[in-house]
């Protein structure tokens, strides 16, 4: 610790709107090791992987500094080596023995206890302060392997910095075991990019036009919204956390063979002939995960009013009057997109924040249509034409938007709250959730937190054995209930847990 301190340079980095959007959720990550050598004193060593650590955290200086926000969505890390934030590092042990969480196939239930110590919301710690960096190493009994739970703000970075940090601090960690100075430099000499002012230096001169509904979620004024976007990130933290955006949610992971989705891909691209734009199987999934979703609704929506009065609907019409909720018929389906593609910088290596929201607004009466190769074909072409979008110059516009005022940030927060049919598609098969090796391998499963937020679907990479795709679904318990159900989805994706 004291060799990382040392090597602190005081700095001010001003986030980016960007990096803001998804301010108030954490990116919590689990990586579950196996000892299947029984090697068991030298088996992923506690004093060189917390050395380990602070060998990374000099890479990323901005994970021990302090949130300052100023009240008008605009938010800076403050780097000062007199006051550091330093991470919370936690080390433990547990009865719980990796065969049984392999038996389990890593099912949260089986878990060792208090294993994640963060939730889907960015919450202070026990210091009254907002951890940039929690980690948690649980090593179980009689050493049969090690748990790592590392959790990072969406304030500071998303996946491709958290998987980056996670992936040089085990390489760091192998360099130390294996006395490769070659390894370590190699690590070290890696450059990577911290500064915001990249993506404005990298926007084009051209604007494509954003979609009304994008435009309207992130500039129509909202008191609440306002309000949210005026507390602290202590403060609003403190109200999220109450706000009981897990409660009766429950998540579900299935795993879905890429031979099977290339051959539904085929079936529905059959249907696709005047389409000029790519089709990708992860288009394919998306459409299909979003006609299931918007059908599990529908027949929630029947219960629903063939159990309720006359009186119960017409005092249900009653407050949505008052509310302003509205009766959707179309679901708003938000494809996540990283702008280091559309704008061209990944090879940069930009450790901000990158997604940005693409919207599409799917007719109900189109996804509510029981699911065959033809329907299916109708919604990824949606889904296809909002991913071929998501070009420069519309990732211009958009940020040319949330800049112009910074505080929209919690609009679509409400929006969504508002709109509980809305769905959040994020695709990171290419992120390298299964890079990093601290010296005895690479982790056997990673999966984030059990319950996040409702309406919330992943798609993640297998381990590297398989080349299959696992989907990760949070929804209400009523709609998951519907879902498990659906016979299409069940023909297609094997449910791990």
């Amino acid at each position: 610790m004291d060799e990382f301190i040392s090597t602190v340079k005081n700095q001010e980095i001003p986030l980016h709107p960007l990096d803001t959007q998804a301010a108030f959720m954490n990116v919590p990550y689990h990586f579950f090791y196996a000892n299947d050598a029984g090697t068991a004193a030298s088996y992923m060593p506690s004093e060189t992987m917390r050395m380990a650590f602070y060998q990374a955290l000099q890479k990323f200086p901005l994970l021990a500094g302090h949130l300052r926000s100023d009240g008008t969505g605009k938010t800076t890390v403050v780097v000062d080596r007199a006051q550091l934030n330093m991470p919370e590092y936690l080390e433990s042990t547990s009865d719980v023995d990796f065969a049984t969480l392999r038996e389990a196939k890593f099912h949260h239930s089986a878990w060792p206890r208090g294993l994640s110590t963060t939730k889907a919301i960015t919450t202070a710690g026990a210091s009254g302060h907002i951890k940039l960096l929690n980690v948690h190493v649980v090593r179980l009994h009689a050493n049969s392997g090690v748990v790592v739970f590392v959790n990072v703000p969406h304030y500071v970075v998303d996946g491709a910095g958290f998987f980056t940090f996670v992936e040089l601090w085990g390489t760091l960690c192998r360099a130390t075991r294996t006395n490769d100075p070659a390894l370590r430099q190699e690590a070290v000499a890696r450059p990577l990019c911290f500064d915001r002012g990249l993506i404005g230096r990298s926007l084009p001169d051209k604007r494509t036009p954003l979609d009304t509904e994008t435009v309207r979620v992130y500039t129509e004024s909202s008191l609440i919204a306002d309000w949210l976007a005026w507390l602290s990130p202590v403060m609003r933290g403190r109200v999220l956390s109450r706000a009981k955006f897990s409660s009766n949610v429950v998540s579900h992971t299935f795993r879905v063979s890429r031979d099977a989705l290339a051959e539904l891909r085929a079936r529905v691209c059959a249907h696709l002939d005047e389409l000029d734009v790519n089709v990708d199987d992860t288009h394919v999934l998306a459409a299909l995960v979003s006609k299931m979703v918007a059908q599990a609704h529908a027949k929630c929506r029947e219960q629903h009013e063939q159990s309720r009065s006359m009186l119960a609907a017409l005092a249900s019409w009653l407050v949505g009057l008052v509310s302003g909720s509205e009766t959707k018929s179309s679901q708003s389906l938000n494809l996540l997109a990283d702008v280091r593609h559309g704008l061209d910088i990944v090879e940069h290596n930009y450790m901000g924040n990158g997604l940005i929201p693409h919207n599409a607004q799917c007719p109900l009466e189109l996804l509510e249509t029981p699911t065959t190769a033809k329907s299916l074909a109708d919604a990824t072409s949606i889904v296809s034409r909002v991913y071929a979008g998501a070009d420069a110059p519309r990732v211009a516009s958009f940020i040319d938007m949330i800049s112009a005022e910074p505080s929209c940030f919690t609009r679509p927060m409400v929006y969504f709250a508002r709109n509980p049919t809305s769905l959040v598609i994020t695709n990171e098969t290419g992120f390298k959730l299964y890079a990093a090796d601290f010296g005895d391998g690479l982790p056997e499963w990673v999966c984030t937190i059990p319950s996040f937020v409702a309406n919330f679907i992943g798609f993640l990479p297998s381990p590297p054995s398989s080349t299959d795709i696992i989907v990760n679904i949070t929804l209400k318990q009523p709609v998951m209930q519907h879902v498990l159900k659906n016979e299409f989805w069940r023909d297609l994706a094997t449910i791990v847990y």
